[in-house]
């Protein structure tokens, strides 16, 4: 089985704050219907104040214009996990040593059960 793997890259203000979820199996031309297999927003491409569907593993970012302080970001799985997530500052920052879930937790995990 092989394995899929997508980049995306976007640059940001110097100040900004955001949350980013990991979204799979999207296709944004319809209107109003469900876009992505999981973490949808509504069927939009932004989810602009939207959270996104769980179960999807969450992107939170937090940059400071001024320089003298420092920014932040976490990989959090607070709405559950879909795909394995990593973030890289550029330029490259020795502070920022743990970039995220790289690994499919998926395979981890005990199964839910169908009823309880």
């Amino acid at each position: 089985m092989k394995s899929l793997q997508a980049e995306q890259q976007f640059v940001a203000p110097w100040s900004w704050n955001g949350q980013i979820w990991a979204r799979k199996g999207c296709k944004f031309d319809s209107n109003w219907q469900p876009a992505c297999e999981t973490g949808d927003c509504d069927g939009r491409l932004q989810c602009n104040g939207l959270i996104g569907k769980p179960p999807a593993t969450l992107v939170q970012v937090v940059l400071q214009g001024d320089k003298s302080k420092p920014n932040f970001y976490d990989v959090s799985l607070v709405d559950g996990y879909n795909l394995p997530v990593s973030v890289a500052t550029r330029p490259f920052s020795p502070k920022c040593t743990i970039r995220g879930c790289s690994k499919n937790l998926n395979n981890l995990c005990p199964q839910e059960p169908s009823s309880c």
